[in-house]
């Protein structure tokens, strides 16, 4: 596993910020082409590519090196009820693509949290008694 980790740690310097330029109704997020269009050709300059295979209900997601060593992860799907089965099932395996990708490489996307630690709390009502507010 020496050569494989030594070109993921080279890929992490090399790999810069992905940025958040996709926008749905809960906000801002980097879709799966934004993510492989930033990873693939640095993971490639280092020796490095992704599979994705789905097995079953599982997405198993593989970093390969050229030495022939490679990391893997097998994840299973999380599908929730819809209107339409496809459209649900392509849904949850592009978003755990993505997130299977950035979790085996050890990279996030731009601040996760950042929209809500900027924000200061708002008290709005005080109890002085809590048995008025029953």
């Amino acid at each position: 596993m020496k050569q494989i980790i030594a070109a993921l740690i080279k890929f992490q310097r090399e790999v810069g910020p992905i940025h958040k330029e996709s926008s749905a109704q809960y906000g801002k997020y980097a879709d799966l082409q934004t993510v492989l269009t930033k990873v693939n050709p640095v993971l490639n300059e280092n020796g490095l590519f992704i599979t994705q295979l789905l097995a079953g209900k599982n997405l198993i997601t593989e970093v390969h090196h050229t030495s022939g060593e490679a990391l893997v992860s097998d994840c299973e799907l999380v599908l929730t009820e819809g209107r339409n089965a496809l459209h649900t099932w392509g849904g949850a395996v592009t978003y755990q693509r993505r997130y299977a990708i950035l979790s085996i490489l050890g990279l996030a996307t731009e601040d996760d949290d950042g929209d809500s630690a900027g924000h200061k709390m708002v008290k709005t009502n005080s109890l002085s008694n809590v048995d008025d507010f029953f």
